[in-house]
This record gives structure tokens, sequence and C-alpha cells, in this order.
């Protein structure tokens, strides 16, 4: 749309000194929008975008005109919808998009809250539901948290007309291989699937030869139609601004190659795409039916793959000879020696390792005080223990931190 109109011969009245503000042609310029709809339904697309890709909050509180949010993503529809009847015929029906676009201000870069943006995307879902949108299309979705308010705010529109239409998202992945915030196409994926949309796939920023890999992820895991609306190349800065050097014949070849191996269910063009563009595409694909793809399915961990400690194996399920573990070591205790008692009273772990009391410095083996010093060689033994000489434990004994310990004998019990 946008490269369409730029070619147009349009004044700053036409923009209501508005400059910029293609949204803003919905009711000065329907003639001109119409043009555009019917340069694209003449070469034989399916569908066409509505003039609404900044009818949104964040950019049209720029020019301080927010509050015409319905009511320019409506005219935008409503033109749309008029060029689509007019071109529809019984055997080939054409369809309206309704675009929205992602606006300037980011919730995840704090430009503004989440439930602002839902909201006022509700406002222009509604404006392209009332106009005769087919279908609301989230388009080139910079930021995750930014396309649920979208999906969600127009199903919160939908919710109170009392209507229900698809709604497509599409992602952004830069060059870098992620989307603006960071988030790898997988994520994407993971957060739309969870939203439960009707489609979801990747437009602008890049040509299709920086898309395929993303692309083929999409494929291979969307449990929904994809979609895939690539520039006509890599834009190039030159000194009457960028262009796009992908000619119609490179386009139309790649979005074949995508149908076959991906299984794209709509294709398409963004910045740079041209009627020329579009018809060599409807050319090759035009009419073919949808590849069938076997997307995997991704379920809970299996029980095999679990590694994590704290996931233990119920002990009913344990077999009879299978080792336990062992209960954690106690809290180091002072002895009784240092509260005046003959020997330290501190339960020792198995195997009965020498432990040193670090208040009296009496050594212990197995609940039995030693005369051993604290500092003794790691090579010295205390004598074995019998059972006469054992005295009982105590309970009184005092919470303090146990020294440096030499090994027992494996003998010792």
């Amino acid at each position: 749309m946008g490269t369409m109109l730029q070619a147009q011969d349009l004044t700053l009245d036409d923009f209501q000194g508005l400059e910029g503000c293609n949204e803003i042609l919905n009711v000065t310029r329907p003639d001109a929008i119409g043009a555009v709809h019917d340069a694209y339904f003449e070469v034989g697309v399916d569908c066409v975008e509505t003039n609404t890709f900044g009818a949104n909050w964040s950019n049209l509180s720029d020019y301080d005109i927010d509050d015409r949010i319905t009511e320019l993503a409506e005219a935008g529809a409503r033109i749309a919808r008029e060029r689509a009847d007019h071109w529809s015929t019984v055997d080939k029906p054409r369809w309206v998009l309704g675009s929205m676009g992602p606006g300037t201000k980011l919730p995840s870069l704090g430009h503004t809250t989440y439930q602002n943006l839902k909201d006022t995307f509700g406002l222009q879902a509604k404006g392209l539901v009332q106009g005769g949108a087919d279908a609301i299309l989230v388009e080139t979705s910079q930021d995750l948290l930014q396309a649920k308010a979208a999906v969600n705010g127009s199903r919160a529109a939908m919710a109170e007309l009392g209507v229900r239409v698809p709604v497509f998202v599409s992602v952004t992945v830069e060059t870098t291989g992620t989307m603006l915030m960071g988030s790898e196409i997988g994520a994407a994926l993971t957060t739309l699937q969870a939203l439960d949309v009707d489609a979801v796939g990747l437009n602008c920023a890049t040509g299709p030869q920086e898309m395929s890999e993303h692309l083929r992820h999409l494929a291979k895991h969307s449990q929904m139609p994809v979609t895939c609306m690539p520039n006509a190349g890599l834009p190039v800065l030159g000194k009457d601004g960028a262009s796009y050097p992908l000619q119609p014949a490179e386009m139309a070849a790649a979005h074949a190659q995508f149908a076959r191996e991906f299984g794209l269910g709509l294709v398409g063009g963004c910045c740079g795409t041209t009627p020329e563009h579009l018809r060599q595409i409807v050319e090759a694909v035009g009419g073919q039916a949808v590849e069938p793809r076997s997307p995997s399915v991704r379920t809970a961990w299996p029980a095999s793959t679990r590694t994590s400690t704290s996931r233990r194996t119920p002990r009913s399920s344990r077999s009879a000879n299978a080792p336990t573990r062992t209960a954690p070591r106690r809290s180091a205790r002072r002895c009784s020696r240092a509260s005046g008692t003959s020997a330290c009273r501190s339960p020792a772990p198995r195997p009965v390792r020498a432990r040193t009391c670090s208040t009296c410095a009496s050594t212990t083996w197995g609940g039995t005080a030693s005369p051993t010093s604290a500092r003794s060689s790691p090579g010295s033994r205390a004598p074995p223990r019998s059972p006469s000489s054992s005295i009982p434990r105590s309970r009184t004994s005092s919470r303090r931190a146990w020294s440096s310990s030499v090994a027992a004998p494996s003998s010792t019990r």
C-alpha cells in the first residue's frame, strides 16, 4: 500500500496537513486508496489489506488524532470491502484483511502499558470489523507483548460486536535472526499457539532468502496455517531513498519453492512489492492446493529425559534392591563435654568418621570421646569402640559448627 501511495501525486492538503499519515487518506482521498486495491485485484490476488496499518493509538497520537482510531479503521475497511465486492465472482470470491501494524510504542520497552494497547487495538479492530473485514491481520509484530495485546484487543472487540472473524499474526524477524525484542522464532510460535490464533507467519524486514530457515521452523512445528509476505529484498539506500532490488520473477520463484517445501497457506508481498510482483506470484502459485505438512506435536517432558534431582521416582515404583537416598546430614552440634559431661554425644554419620568438637577439642568415634587431639594427623587411628564403652547419647547438645575431621577405619561401625 505505502509503495503505491508514494507513487501517486498526493498533496499536503490530501493529508489535511498531516504529512505521512496515510490513514487520513481513507476519508480525504478514498479514490486513491480504491485505485491501489484495484491494481492488485486486477492481477489476480485473492485478498488485499486495508489502508489501516497505522490506524492505532501510538501512530495517530503523534498527529494528535488518536480519538479517530475507529473512524479511520472503519473507513479503510469499507473502501477495501467495496472494491473486493466489485471484483468478486462466483468462481473467485475476493477477501479483505484488516491490517493492524505494531505502532511506534512497544510495551516491552516501557513506552506504554499492555492494557492501554489492548484497549486501543480493540478500537481499531472494532472499526475494521464494522467496515467489513473478513479477517484481522496483526502484522510486522516486533514485540510479543504487543502482539498479545492486539490479539486480545481484537477478540474483545469481536465479543462486543457479537461476531467472530479469524485473527492472523505475522511477526518480523530481523537480519540478526530475532525479533526486535530479541525473541527467536520458536518463542514467537510458542506464544502465538498459546493465544490460539488462526494463522502465523512472517513479513517485512527482509527478503525471502533471509526468511527461509524461520519458515522451515514454522512449517515443522506450527499447528496453524503458515503465511509469508517478504519484502522485495533488503532495502538499498540511494539518492532517491530506499529501493528494493528483488525482481518479480525472483520473488515468484521463491514463493513457489516455499509453497512446495513449507506448505504455505497464504503468500504475498510487503515493502517494495508492486502489482507486477504479485502478478507473477499468482501465476506461480495461484490456485494450487496447499501442500500437506506433518508438524511435530510438543508434549510434556518424557520421564526418561528428566534429569532434575527434584523429580524423584515414587517410592511405590522403586525396585526392592534399588539404592535409597540417605538422609541429609544433621546440623553440627556442640558436644556435651563443653557443657560439663564426659563425652561428646552428637550423633555421627555412617560410615563413622572422627569428628572434633570446636569447643572442647575432643574427638569422637561413633559417639564415644577419644583423647585424640583435634589436630591429629590423617593417619592416626582411634581404638575400636566396644559395646560396653558406649555412653547413652544426650539430647541437650546446643548447635555448633564442626571442625575438619579425619577418616575412621572402614571396619568401624
